[in-house]
């Protein structure tokens, strides 16, 4: 992984605000099935990874378009969690698993996403955060594309993402 790598201000469409919000708000857990129903059409199926432990979610954000919801994203601590499902090492102290990033289709390609991932990474070095970790897979490719152009590096899979072909992990010193 590279030396860290900041985004730059916050940007996107007027009118977009993000605010930090409980991970069990309604809106936000809204979006989170909205996102959930996303991908099990782009891949097929329910989504069969393990339920997240609300304990860990450290900061959860939702992005407003002139006042209405239209995106999230979370991160969880996965300090000392298993990073390579059985295989003994776990992830460093001070590392956050980006989970969740959702962007509402009629909000898509106008710097929705990208501010919510600049406004995780602020909120996250501010509690102590250093590294991000993540998951997505080959059915999105706009959002691999996203992850790369912000400094996201492939990684190894980790965790519940070791093992399936058509999952990529990133990561980023933040």
């Amino acid at each position: 992984m590279t030396a860290t790598a900041t985004l730059p201000a916050p940007t996107g469409p007027e009118g977009l605000t993000v605010d930090a919000v409980a991970w069990d708000d309604p809106v936000a857990a809204g979006l989170r099935a909205a996102q959930e129903a996303e991908m099990a059409m782009r891949y097929g199926g329910v989504d069969e990874a393990p339920a997240i432990d609300p304990r860990s979610i450290v900061v959860t954000l939702v992005a407003r378009l002139d006042g209405r919801p239209v995106g999230s994203v979370a991160v969880r601590d996965v300090s000392g969690t298993d990073d390579r499902r059985g295989r003994g090492t776990t992830h460093p102290a001070a590392t956050g698993e980006v989970k969740r990033l959702y962007v509402d289709g009629d909000a898509r390609g106008r710097g929705v996403a990208r501010r919510l991932m600049g406004e995780l990474e602020r909120s996250a070095r501010q509690v102590g955060f250093r590294r991000f970790v993540l998951e997505t897979g080959t059915a999105q490719p706009e959002a691999i594309a996203l992850y790369e152009a912000i400094g996201y590096e492939p990684i190894e899979s980790f965790g519940d993402h070791t093992g399936f072909e058509q999952q990529r992990c990133y990561g980023k010193r933040i």
